[in-house]
């Protein structure tokens, strides 16, 4: 049995009490050592400094076939994506299309709507994916575009396009079941073209 004496401190009927001015963000006034993480952050002038000048890190990804580099630049933040795999995943497109136009089922394609094994439509690098999202979407991924009709239309009018070689599609053509005008690129004048 447990005394009060020997009742930690920790354990009793009182809830638990948070300082938020440990997590608050800088929000002007006075900075002195005791106004939370914000505060610290602004007297450390050596990362300050840091940040300030032209600077670039490098990092990989998991599989360890896409680099991509952060940085600033004449006072312009950038970021640029390589992907390593890019001409192999073209060269498996391409194998793959010409089996398809020679008639080779895919046990592992989609079922078609009259219940038929269809073929595989694209097979698209992620590189590749946040080009046509950030020039097309205005930066919105594929994982969110492709919930929406519409925009999943135009996605893939854009892969058809601009992207063909990632086409597994026989022929190059995919079957796009709606009839969208093709996107505009983010930032130019958006005005109905017609479709193409």
């Amino acid at each position: 049995m447990m005394t009060p004496q020997d009742k930690p401190d920790y354990i009793d009927a009182n809830d638990v009490t948070v300082n938020h001015d440990y997590h608050r963000q800088d929000h002007g006034g006075i900075v002195t050592a005791h106004n939370g993480v914000a505060d610290m952050l602004l007297r450390n002038d050596k990362l300050y400094n840091e940040m300030k000048g032209d600077w670039s890190r490098t990092a990989w990804n998991a599989g360890h076939n896409i680099k991509t580099t952060t940085g600033r630049e004449n006072g312009k933040f950038y970021i640029t994506r390589e992907q390593m795999n890019v001409e192999a995943v073209a060269r498996r497109c391409q194998e793959y299309r010409k089996a398809a136009e020679a008639g080779f089922p895919d046990p592992l394609a989609p079922i078609g709507d009259d219940g038929k094994l269809t073929y595989k439509w694209m097979d698209l690098p992620h590189v590749v994916s946040i080009e046509i999202s950030d020039k097309y979407f205005g930066g919105m991924p594929w994982a969110v575009v492709k919930h929406d009709k519409t925009l999943k239309a135009q996605f893939y009018k854009v892969v058809e396009k601009e992207y063909n070689q990632f086409v597994c599609h026989p022929n190059g053509k995919l079957p796009i079941p709606v009839d969208v005008p093709y996107p505009a690129a983010t930032g130019t004048t958006k005005y109905f073209k017609g479709f193409q």
